[in-house]
């Protein structure tokens, strides 16, 4: 595992993660939808990865769980929450699984997870069975408006689809739709939000690089020597479309948070 698997963790958290006032701006959005009537508030997060949501709320000192299947995604967080782990419990876990106790977190945050799991319904399942009343579900997305990036996106699809495999896109989106309409037929009322917008400047090598490390879902599926063999062309194609791969282009991203709270 070790080397590899912990490269892509730090390119991960390189690539994703929020500017600090963003960050800031999704601590106090989740951190406002509790309803705790003075219990100390329990945050558990399913997939934790390397914590660019928890650590901002941890930092304010509530307790958290941080569970994640992932061991190298858990060893880069516990290194970024080394002085702030006094109220921290790490689940290196299943989210399908949760070993917890039911009615035992006040807030459960899932932030781009159901996509990844094709059995989603446990997830949610376990998600709602250890929430107290009162407790609430906070799904969280990232939206990127970018036509380079989007190119970039569009061209590795097409060169991968040459070799013969097909790519499926746009399944975040269509299963968070699914998740709202099951959420809709146990009776509850799931309201979405925007709480974040903001630009970030990015290179065509960045987002070369976020394609080599595979760290878009839609290209987790794709045989490693056709991945290979497709960002050999893409590199190719993006030094004559782009020029200088240096050359930073705008990127606008908004946060958004869906808060289901039980009754």
């Amino acid at each position: 595992m070790g080397y590899t698997l912990t490269r892509v963790a730090y390119a991960y958290d390189r690539l994703r993660a929020h500017p600090p006032e963003v960050a800031g701006q999704i601590a106090t959005a989740m951190a406002g939808a509790l309803q705790t009537r003075g219990e100390e508030a329990v945050f558990l997060e399913l997939g934790v990865g390397t914590g660019r949501i928890a650590l901002p709320l941890i930092a304010r000192g509530y307790r958290y769980i941080a569970l994640d299947h992932d061991p190298a995604m858990l060893e880069v967080f516990r290194q970024k929450a080394a002085g702030v782990m006094r109220k921290v419990q790490v689940l290196e876990a299943d989210a399908r699984k949760v070993p917890l106790p039911d009615e035992s977190v006040h807030a459960v945050i899932a932030v781009h997870l159901w996509h990844l799991l094709p059995d989603w319904p446990k997830a949610l399942a376990e998600a709602l069975r250890v929430l107290k009343p009162g407790g609430v579900l906070l799904e969280g997305w990232d939206r990127v408006v970018s036509e380079e990036e989007w190119a970039l996106q569009e061209k590795w699809r097409a060169l991968v689809e040459e070799e013969g495999f097909p790519v499926e896109r746009g399944l975040h989106q269509r299963r968070l739709k699914e998740v709202e309409e099951a959420l809709r037929r146990l009776g509850l009322r799931p309201k979405a939000r925007q709480v974040a917008l903001w630009r970030e400047e990015r290179t065509p090598r960045e987002s070369l690089e976020a394609l080599q490390e595979r760290l878009y879902s839609f290209t987790q599926r794709v045989p490693q020597e056709t991945h290979e063999r497709a960002m050999a062309r893409l590199w190719t194609w993006a030094e004559g479309t782009f020029g200088d791969l240096d050359r930073p282009f705008t990127v606008e991203k908004s946060f958004h948070l869906r808060v289901t709270r039980l009754g």
